[in-house]
């Protein structure tokens, strides 16, 4: 069973009175790398886990290889309506999340990050705007006052700054009359954080997923460009193992078909295909990405 753990490495500052974690050698990592796959278990969050930026002495900045969102449960109402997904996506402040909470200057549209193949610059980011996120509750079918907005839940993890982007998330969909109860699971309990991915316990989860993170430290992995496949499969084919949203489209999955056959040396023809899934993607809005994770080397 793989864990999907994330709030992002540089997100998670424990709550529990400890202090900031200690650097991190690559014989301690390589040792944990060893112990889970000698349990059968993926790596995809446990080595983001321990990837502490600025706590990690050989991991360099090189590029973007992942992404931190807000997911939605597709499955059930009201965000199985595309109408109140992009009431939310208009009403959180975005720029204030990335500014203020996570010190970033990169406001993501693109599903695939930038530096990544498929990255598309001609897509916008959602604008702040809660009167017209309040018009599409309406032309959802909700009104403000409607009690199926009063009970949403919002999974998440314990790290300081994840609470803190969880409660700004509360604070904004307020605003438009959805009333959200926070969710939190110990970022240690994987296996409670697990079943409530799994049973979708929730009606939004805020969750991060890197590309490739199974090929770390391998020369496949050093690659200059990560392979953007590996990111949007697990996460947006019908029923693959990350797709905790519900997110079921023929297309992509058509797409994601072609792009799995066509070999990275057809540069054009690959790109034209995850440049389609990202269009898609942005459209449909399963996910609102709120920042890029940094690939390490």
């Amino acid at each position: 069973m793989k864990k999907y753990l994330q709030p992002s490495p540089r997100l998670y500052v424990p709550n529990d009175g400890s202090t900031t974690p200690s650097p991190i050698g690559r014989g301690t990592l390589m040792a944990t790398i060893r112990k889970w796959r000698t349990k059968g278990e993926g790596l995809i969050c446990i080595v983001i886990s321990l990837l502490v930026i600025g706590h990690c002495a050989f991991a360099q900045v090189k590029a973007y290889d992942g992404i931190w969102f807000l997911g939605f449960n597709l499955t059930r109402p009201p965000f199985d309506n595309l109408y109140v997904r992009q009431a939310v996506a208009h009403s959180l402040n975005t720029n204030y999340i990335s500014k203020q909470i996570v010190e970033e200057d990169t406001f993501p549209a693109s599903v695939i990050p930038y530096s990544m193949t498929g990255y598309d610059a001609q897509l916008k980011p959602y604008k702040f705007n809660p009167k017209f996120a309040k018009s599409l509750l309406k032309k959802a079918g909700y009104k403000l006052s409607d009690r199926r907005l009063k009970s949403i839940t919002l999974l998440h993890t314990d790290g300081e700054k994840t609470i803190a982007i969880a409660q700004r998330i509360q604070k904004d969909l307020k605003q438009i009359g959805i009333k959200v109860e926070l969710v939190q699971v110990a970022y240690r309990d994987v296996a409670k954080w697990n079943q409530h991915l799994s049973l979708q316990f929730f009606n939004l989860f805020l969750m991060g997923y890197k590309a490739e993170s199974e090929l770390l430290f391998t020369e496949e992995a050093s690659a200059s460009v990560a392979d953007s496949f590996r990111l949007l499969d697990p996460l947006f084919r019908t029923s693959a193992e990350a797709n905790f949203t519900g997110f079921s489209d023929p297309t992509v999955d058509k797409l994601l078909d072609q792009a799995s056959v066509i070999g990275q040396s057809f540069s054009i023809e690959r790109e034209e295909k995850l440049k389609k899934i990202n269009k898609l993607l942005y459209k449909e809005l399963p996910v609102l990405v709120l920042f890029y994770i940094e690939k390490m080397e």
